[in-house]
């Protein structure tokens, strides 16, 4: 895992604490110094979660899923996980980069290598994969290419290709047909901060307003709980994932008063913004974040 280390070193800003946060190229990455507990965190989209520091747990049906440095853990979506992200013991420091990609990719590698019989009916769940020589250099491949979108697709393809090759179940995630709630969070996310009214989404879908209502009641979710969730969930991750100041992440995430954004977070986690964001820096601190998402 050098190399990989080597690639995310300037996210490790000079002289910042031990969970110093930033963002590289569409991948998460995130550290703490100490152990953080969230419930109920939902993945809009799958994604792989390399551990290069400490250990990652997500509970499945109540059942703990645990990847330690070096391994990875894929995630199906939509979903909703409580997780753990601890630190390791003698270093005090979690790290992780968290790789998404899409089932449209899941089932354009189903097509182009003929793995349409592996793919696997029934329960698609959270799947971990031991440390690997191959992956970890297949992953930093990925983190170097730079100015090329074909490419840099092909190599998220090697390393979702070589996933399966250990465990194919992961191609059962190409079986999660995309929900009226994905399509709508698919439209919403492409500018937090803009105004959504529901019939500007339904013209973007080609949809009628009852037609979209109906098919988002029998998610059991609306339109504003759903683009509520969303704005507050996206704070949440800018504030694991970014050094970015509270009054930027509240106005990138479509908040146009820090006060109201400060008041809906904690009512959604438990904590305020900024009790969050401290919290992650405090050694030895365990830290508990909450709240049930709607859909």
């Amino acid at each position: 895992m050098r190399e990989i280390i080597e690639i995310i070193q300037p996210l490790r800003l000079a002289g910042a604490p031990a969970n110093s946060k930033a963002r590289l190229k569409d991948l998460g990455y995130f550290s703490c110094a100490s152990t953080v507990d969230i419930r109920h965190m939902p993945f809009y989209e799958p994604c792989a979660i390399l551990v290069l520091a400490g250990t990652k747990t997500l509970y499945e049906h109540g059942q703990p899923v645990t990847a330690e440095a070096g391994g990875v853990l894929t995630v199906p979506a939509p979903g909703s996980y409580d997780m753990r992200n601890a630190p390791d013991p003698r270093t005090r420091q979690y790290e992780a980069l968290i790789i998404p990609f899409t089932t449209r990719l899941l089932d354009q590698l189903i097509r182009s290598h003929g793995l349409l019989h592996e793919v696997r009916q029934g329960d698609v769940a959270v799947l971990k994969f031991a440390p690997d020589d191959t992956l970890h250099r297949s992953i930093a491949h990925y983190l170097s290419t730079v100015g090329d979108p074909r490419l840099l697709n092909h190599r998220l393809m090697e390393i979702l290709l070589l996933l399966v090759g250990k465990n194919p179940g992961l191609l059962s995630y190409a079986l999660q047909a995309p929900g009226w709630g994905q399509r709508v969070r698919a439209v919403l996310s492409r500018d937090l901060t803009h105004p959504w009214e529901i019939a500007e989404v339904c013209t973007r879908l080609a949809t009628s307003e009852s037609t979209l209502r109906r098919n988002l009641r029998s998610e059991g979710i609306s339109f504003r709980t759903l683009l509520h969730e969303l704005r507050l969930t996206s704070a949440l991750v800018q504030l694991m994932q970014t050094s970015l100041p509270i009054y930027r992440i509240a106005f990138d995430c479509g908040y146009q008063s820090v006060s109201r954004f400060t008041k809906n977070f904690h009512a959604r986690f438990g904590l305020p913004p900024r009790q969050f964001r401290e919290s992650m820096s405090d050694s030895g601190q365990n830290l508990a974040v909450s709240g049930q998402p709607a859909g």
